[in-house]
């Protein structure tokens, strides 16, 4: 009878110590932390649903001691379903711009008159592809062709992050940006960024959240420009957005 004890509260034991090896395993997976995330911004049923969205982007960069060096307002509208198009709208030097995504190609207009400069058009279409990516994180994390590791802890602001490292390949397989996210251990939700644009780093903070969408997507965001260890040498940029509508 006693062995029969002492097996049953081994293998107790034993089942204990593999859920908790588990549980350590998954609280330090990308994908998990990444879905726990999604979760707290919303679910992802609720960010599947959006078929269309548009917002207004407001952008001011500064240089190293402080002042504007440019300010610009966009429209952007994006439909994601049944497949991914978009449009930009802004002024700039007086001149009315559009920049239109779709069927993969990108056509730029000037004051309603098409441009057919293919530097132009690739410049916008990074533009465009870039700006979906951005405001659809941490969700575009699991649809992107993209390595993830987990990085470990750190604090900011004195808060606990679980970072998340995302290394992208360019088309040809060459090694392109390296993205860190941070993730907020207690909300889960996504705090902000790094990223290396060789040479240089830049930190981007979520200063502030909407609330139309249900998704806590980034209302307000400072960009800072930092070494490799996230040391901060001076604002480069702000970012506000506001959502115009989306259904």
């Amino acid at each position: 009878m006693i062995n029969i004890i002492m097996n049953d509260l081994k293998n107790m034991l034993r089942l204990g110590f593999c859920l908790l090896f588990l549980g350590c395993n998954n609280s330090t997976d990308p994908i998990n932390i990444i879905k726990s995330s999604l979760q707290s911004h919303g679910g992802i049923q609720k960010w599947e649903s959006i078929k269309e969205i548009t917002y207004r982007k407001t952008t001011v960069l500064y240089d190293s001691v402080g002042n504007i060096e440019n300010k610009m307002i966009q429209t952007h509208k994006n439909r994601l379903y049944p497949t991914f198009s978009a449009e930009i709208k802004w002024i700039e030097d007086s001149i009315q711009k559009r920049a239109v995504l779709k069927n993969d190609e990108v056509s730029v207009f000037f004051d309603n008159e098409l441009q057919t400069n293919p530097q132009l058009e690739q410049n916008y279409y990074n533009s465009i592809i870039a700006a979906n990516y951005v405001f659809w994180q941490p969700y575009k994390l699991l649809k992107e062709d993209v390595t993830l590791s987990y990085s470990g802890k750190e604090v900011i602001d004195g808060a606990s992050v679980n970072v998340i490292r995302a290394n992208y390949v360019n088309k040809d397989g060459s090694p392109a940006n390296t993205w860190w996210y941070y993730f907020d251990e207690k909300t889960n939700k996504l705090i902000g960024n790094m990223v290396y644009h060789a040479p240089t780093y830049s930190f981007i903070k979520n200063i502030k959240y909407e609330n139309k969408t249900g998704l806590f997507l980034n209302a307000e965001r400072k960009s800072y420009r930092v070494d490799s260890l996230r040391n901060v040498q001076f604002l480069r940029a702000e970012y506000v957005y506001e959502i115009l509508e989306f259904n």
